[in-house]
């Protein structure tokens, strides 16, 4: 297996747990259980069991339905994003081979790549809205992205990449438009 391919599975994974930290579990463990794409290694071989998949399938759920509610979503945001960064250290590691040495660089890629992700969503999201439609509506792209970026990236690691881009183009585009306001805010106290 090449270095290329797992790095792009461990920024793949890691950015989508830095979205939906259970949702991405849930489907590694799915995954490795029946045997599809990429193995779990021997040092996270805890998602391979059917407990883990119900564990987190059941926690996939309410973090999925209480992000959708717009008033709690920023607040869930604060209080998870420890567990998002642990699970992305989990979800970095789980699926590389190389060894002792591939598993410490999959759990700090994925670690780094959960928080990156995860500012990108928390900064992108609206604090108030016109309508009650729209958090949902984010909420359920963040969901599809992540089901389909993670099976994909298990099943492809180069896929990875994908996912880790639709992260850095949020986050590219909060800050444009951030400083295009600030720009017209400066012009317009001149």
């Amino acid at each position: 297996m090449s270095w290329l391919g797992d790095i792009g599975r461990m920024l793949g994974l890691g950015s989508a747990v830095g979205f939906r930290p259970s949702l991405t579990l849930a489907i590694i463990a799915v995954m490795s259980n029946l045997g599809w794409g990429a193995e779990c290694n021997g040092t996270f071989a805890f998602l391979g069991h059917w407990a883990a998949v119900v564990a987190f399938v059941l926690l996939a759920i309410f973090e999925s339905a209480f992000d959708k509610v717009p008033k709690v979503d920023r607040l869930q945001h604060r209080l998870t994003t420890p567990y998002r960064i642990v699970c992305g250290a989990v979800a970095g590691g789980a699926m590389v081979g190389h060894g002792a040495a591939g598993v410490a660089v999959g759990v700090a890629v994925g670690a780094a790549a959960a928080w990156f992700a995860s500012r990108s969503k928390h900064e992108t999201r609206p604090r108030s809205t016109t309508s009650e439609a729209v958090v949902p509506m984010l909420s359920l792209g963040e969901d599809l992205l992540v089901f389909g970026g993670t099976a994909l990236a298990i099943m492809w690691g180069p896929a990875g990449y994908a996912v880790f881009v639709v992260a850095v183009v949020m986050e590219v585009r909060q800050r444009m438009q951030r400083r295009r306001k600030y720009r017209r805010l400066r012009e317009q106290r001149v």
